[in-house]
């Protein structure tokens, strides 16, 4: 939140930029479109205190909302698709299936606010304040979240399709099954998440925080884990077929039954992790630290700089085939 404090003192001395600065500065135009034909597209309301009116069904697409104040407002399905909202102050606002598609909600507040089912695609919510917001059912395929504090959030079938999380704070958040399919968390606090049965498909989560994270049967083919944390995380059953692991620390993590076929841990730690019955075929292990790792039937088959030791836990049995020929 330092970060924000420079843009809202700045907005806050200069008026931000000539827009309307209170309820009293609201011109009597703006006021009947409000009130009376429900459209106020386009309107300039920058700075402006809305919370005497009622705003239900109010489109503001396009709107200057700026600075302004909508704190535990009825927004129900309000349309801001393309409106600037940057700073504005939304907390505790109803804001279920409103659409903010494309709106600029940089810095905004949006604490305890009710977002369920709503139209965020490709919105700008860098560095926003989500803490507490209900999210449930949400699409946020496109949107740009990074430094934004979702702590609380609750996020249950929330659509995330290449969002871009970046430094977001996600920890302990209960997220099965979430599509996060070619989506950026890179740097993001993730630890003890559930993402059990999650679709993080290509996911950037080098650099994330994923100590005591539950991926179990999680899709995580071809993801970026280089330099993760990942110490005691459970991705049981896992599929990390092509995934890049290097200089992740796994230590204690469990990988029993997890498909890696053609991954890559290199340099990781794997200091007591529990790989029993993984797929390991064809991955890479050069300068991984495998002490009181468990490799107990897992495949090894076609591994490189797999220490001899550890290989010998492992099998490598040849494909058996069997054909049924009928007489024709």
């Amino acid at each position: 939140m330092k970060s924000l404090m420079p843009l809202v003192f700045a907005l806050a001395l200069s008026g931000l930029a000539g827009g309307g600065s209170s309820l009293y500065a609201i011109d009597a135009e703006i006021k009947a479109r409000i009130t009376e034909t429900r459209n106020c597209k386009a309107c300039k309301l920058a700075g402006a205190d809305l919370t005497a009116f009622d705003l239900q069904h109010v489109s503001f697409a396009g709107a200057d909302l700026r600075g302004a104040k909508l704190t535990g407002r009825n927004l129900y399905r309000v349309d801001f698709k393309g409106a600037n909202l940057a700073a504005a102050d939304l907390s505790g606002a109803n804001l279920s299936e409103a659409d903010f598609s494309e709106a600029n909600l940089v810095g905004a507040r949006l604490k305890d606010a009710i977002l369920t089912s709503a139209q965020l695609v490709d919105t700008n919510l860098i560095n926003a304040d989500l803490r507490g917001a209900n999210l449930n059912g949400a699409q946020l395929s496109g949107t740009k979240l990074k430094g934004a504090m979702l702590h609380g959030a609750k996020l249950q079938k929330a659509t995330f399709f290449q969002a871009d999380l970046t430094e977001t704070d996600l920890h302990q958040q209960d997220l099965p099954g979430v599509d996060l399919t070619g989506s950026t968390l890179r740097g993001a606090n993730l630890e003890g998440v559930n993402f059990q049965k999650a679709n993080l498909e290509g996911v950037d989560l080098r650099g994330a925080n994923l100590n005591r994270a539950k991926l179990v049967e999680a899709d995580l083919d071809n993801v970026q884990l280089e330099d993760a944390k990942l110490q005691d995380a459970n991705l049981r059953r896992a599929s990390l077929m092509g995934a890049r692991l290097d200089r992740a620390d796994m230590k204690g993590a469990d990988l029993r039954k997890a498909n890696a076929l053609g991954a890559s841990f290199q340099g990781t730690q794997l200091q007591s992790a529990i790989l029993i019955e993984a797929d390991l075929a064809q991955g890479r292990f050069r300068e991984a630290a495998l002490q009181g790792a468990v490799l107990k039937g897992a495949l090894v088959c076609d591994t490189i700089d797999l220490i001899p030791a550890y290989r010998q836990q492992g099998v490598c049995d040849e494909a058996k085939f069997t054909t049924d020929v009928d007489d024709i």
